[in-house]
């Protein structure tokens, strides 16, 4: 993760609030890798680039709908075979 002089730290509150997720919804995504994995500048202390989660967002409203429906299948598949 490279910062620029402007870019913010967010934490998981003010990231799930910017994203309109919960908190929980915030780590769901992390987890899936569809958004960056926080860093850590102190212990217990997870912090998300402002510009980095911007980014992301931007690029994955930027995929084709077919790439989408195809990501959304694969994922629904894989929680069936879990569960």
């Amino acid at each position: 993760m490279t910062f620029r002089e402007d870019d913010v730290l967010l934490t998981a509150a003010e990231a799930a609030k910017l994203l309109a997720l919960s908190r929980s919804g915030l780590w769901v995504g992390v987890a899936r890798g569809d958004l960056p994995a926080p860093c850590y500048p102190l212990p217990r202390a997870p912090r998300w680039s402002r510009n980095e989660l911007l980014a992301t967002v931007a690029a994955r409203r930027a995929l084709p709908r077919d790439q989408m429906a195809k990501r959304r299948a694969a994922r629904t598949a894989a929680t069936e075979r879990v569960a």
